[in-house]
């Protein structure tokens, strides 16, 4: 995945080296997580079954296991290494105040550096869950709630916007772009 990483205008710092090691895990998330909707679409259709329509469980799995394997620890989209938080959301909206929160909470209580939220733009979340994309944190709705927080409070943190990058099959492309969004 793509992401544009945003800087409130009261956060100076320059992104720590976990920060940039995290935005490098994502690289390759989007093709790994469409090639295991895929499988798992293909082996509920052989069954019988209803396939699957939304991706956001397999993006979970496919960053979790990533972050996990470079030594962070966590799970459920939040993960530390060192003094860094990373918060890598696709949840609904009405947990975005407690993403904040959380990057109030932590530099003070867990001696954190830096804070970092993630969610998909709209075109994305669209891909992602097309039936429940309007109902998800989105980077607009992650904005917003950000440009609010100013004056009020001054977390060390980076809200950032995740777009898809990987290049995919052809087959794969047709399907998650294809009538499984109509």
């Amino acid at each position: 995945m793509k992401v544009r990483l945003v800087r409130p205008s009261w956060h100076v710092s320059e992104p720590t080296a976990e920060t940039n090691e995290g935005l490098g895990l994502l690289d390759g998330v989007w093709r790994e997580a469409t090639n295991l909707f895929m499988i798992h679409r293909e082996l509920r259709k052989g069954m019988g079954k209803p396939e699957p329509l939304g991706i956001q469980a397999f993006l979970n799995d496919v960053i979790s296991q990533k972050f996990l394997d470079a030594g962070w620890a966590g799970d459920q989209g939040r993960f530390i290494k060192g003094r860094t938080w990373f918060r890598i959301t696709f949840r609904h909206q009405m947990s975005l105040g407690s993403d904040f929160y959380d990057a109030i909470r932590l530099p003070k209580a867990e001696d954190i550096e830096q804070c970092v939220i993630l969610a998909a733009d709209d075109d994305f979340l669209k891909v992602i869950t097309p039936r429940d994309w309007r109902s998800l944190c989105s980077f607009s709705k992650l904005s917003a709630q950000m440009s609010q927080m100013e004056g009020s409070f001054s977390p060390p943190l980076f809200i950032g916007e995740l777009k898809p990058l990987s290049e995919l099959s052809p087959k794969v492309h047709g399907v998650i772009y294809g009538s499984r969004l109509r």
